[in-house]
């Protein structure tokens, strides 16, 4: 069953076109990478989803009854501990928040690492937490509060290796649990590794593809990291005049 329906989005800003009559499904319970480079268009695209903004031309259906959003800027009341910081997000997110009690059987199903690193962070102010630190405490925040679909733009930017893997191990356990995941990353490993699915925005479409082997074969590259260069010189061929 498909939670989002993309058809044939169309969007431009001044001469820079980003969507080119654009179309995709993500499907319910699944973990969906989004892959492009800065200005490529994720976070419009993302916007586009939250009902921030229209496509010039073209439909997009979000079926999900709740939904969370962690954009790329994020603030934080200094006055406050994190934990109370959590108890906000999610009075202002959840019509029933979840209970201390909902919570800390949620913490109990992640990785002991992981969750005890939340609840320590937690106890923290923000003026005292690395950035990366804040990120992971609002990327685990959204999944200990109960929503349809999650949206991360960038969640483990600045985050060190340890964060970053027991985050997308919480990711896969909310997955399986039905929530689905859109994520967008610049760490293509993560896409390719994690994802049941990634698209990359090439050309103003969505390229899809199944893993890091798909990728590697569109591009005739031996790393993901040189795929992803190939993907931009190859894609410098799209004309980036907007439509009159």
């Amino acid at each position: 069953m498909n939670l989002l329906s993309v058809r044939e989005i169309s969007h431009s800003f001044g001469n820079k076109n980003l969507f080119n009559k654009a179309s995709l499904e993500i499907k319910q319970g699944t973990i969906t990478g989004l892959l492009g480079p800065n200005g490529s268009g994720k976070t419009t695209f993302f916007d586009m989803l939250c009902g921030f903004r229209r496509p010039q031309s073209g439909t997009v259906t979000n079926t999900a009854n709740t939904q969370l959003y962690l954009s790329q800027t994020l603030s934080t009341p200094s006055s406050l501990r994190m934990s109370e910081v959590f108890k906000l997000l999610a009075a202002l997110t959840c019509a029933n928040p979840p209970s201390a009690a909902q919570v800390a059987a949620k913490l109990a199903q992640w990785p002991v690492q992981i969750g005890n690193r939340y609840r320590e962070i937690s106890k923290k102010k923000p003026a005292v937490c690395s950035y990366g630190e804040i990120r992971c405490f609002f990327t685990l925040s959204l999944l200990l509060i109960p929503s349809d679909l999650v949206i991360l733009d960038e969640p483990t930017a600045g985050v060190d290796p340890e964060f970053r893997y027991y985050i997308w191990q919480c990711l896969r356990q909310a997955a399986s649990q039905g929530t689905t995941i859109l994520v967008s990353s610049h760490y293509i490993e993560e896409l390719a590794n994690h994802c049941d699915v990634f698209h990359s925005i090439s050309n103003g479409q969505f390229l899809t593809f199944t893993g890091g082997e798909d990728y590697l074969k569109r591009y005739n590259a031996t790393s993901l990291d040189e795929a992803f260069i190939k993907s931009l010189t190859q894609d410098a061929a799209f004309s980036v005049s907007a439509a009159p």
